[in-house]
């Protein structure tokens, strides 16, 4: 009997090594995939709440990270092309009827949208999860990993299969955050900390500018419990769920997801 005993534990914890084990080697390789997406075509259809109503949307997008070109085909909510090439411009152009140009962040870009359209393909993501294992005081090759990032199993979605993962902070909360000198603006506020912009312009009642030494409302991450399927094919997280204090906030789902496209100038017109 002590020996079965003993085979048992053995087993078991040889099972949460590798149990372990996969969640490092996952995460791994999804934050090398995010980083190495480049020249990629997708669907992105998403959900996102606002404190006073919920958007859908639905837009086509073509990705080159390097060097940065954009361009968005928005079929809804509203109908526009946007075309966005930092290295020509530090404006979005937009052809909307006319063409016109704006800034990413500008009101009439962002209205009805969480994020500006330099947040397309999956490096806010990459960022998003790198601050929140650094939040914890873990790296990617920390054993307690999995204590974090729990792998759930596998699921189909979009005809692919997936790992299905769940991230849970169960530090989740909002904080008051005095502004710091670089921290301008909420969008700057948000790229630094890896946190929603939406949220802290909501907590607040505020627009996009900050001043240092400002007293302001943000969530201390930015989410309670994210929701993630994982291409088990291409690493890289097609459908992520974020949920914090109020409930579901932003879905996300990236689908005919295509990538180590040849792409041609006229990719990138309007």
């Amino acid at each position: 009997m002590k020996k079965i005993l003993f085979l048992l534990a053995v087993s078991i914890g040889f099972l949460g090594h590798s149990q372990a084990q996969d969640v490092n080697d996952i995460t791994k390789k999804v934050l090398a995939a995010c980083a190495n997406a480049d020249n990629i075509t997708y669907d992105f259809t998403s959900f996102e709440r606002f404190s006073n109503k919920k958007v859908n949307s639905h837009i086509e997008f073509k990705y080159q990270s390097s060097p940065l070109k954009i361009y968005a085909n928005s079929l809804s909510p509203t109908k526009a092309q946007l075309l966005y090439i930092p290295s020509q411009s530090s404006k979005v152009q937009v052809k909307k009827g006319l063409k016109i140009k704006l800034d990413r962040h500008s009101s009439m870009l962002i209205k009805d949208q969480h994020h500006s359209i330099d947040n397309a393909g999956f490096g806010t993501f990459k960022r998003i999860i790198e601050q929140s294992i650094k939040s914890k005081g873990l790296t990617v090759n920390s054993p307690k990993l999995a204590s974090f990032i729990k792998v759930l199993g596998t699921v189909t979605y979009d005809g692919k299969k997936c790992w299905a993962a769940e991230i849970n902070d169960d530090d989740y909360r909002i904080i008051n955050h005095k502004v710091a000198a670089d921290e301008t603006t909420v969008w700057k506020l948000g790229a630094k900390l890896a946190i929603p912009e939406y949220r802290v312009k909501e907590l607040n009642d505020i627009g996009n500018e900050l001043t240092p030494g400002q007293i302001i409302k943000i969530p201390s991450s930015y989410a309670k419990k994210t929701t993630v399927y994982i291409d088990q094919a291409t690493y890289l997280p097609i459908y992520q769920k974020m949920e914090d204090d109020k409930g579901v906030y932003e879905i996300y789902e990236f689908k005919n997801l295509k990538t180590n496209v040849k792409f041609t100038n006229s990719d990138f017109t309007l």
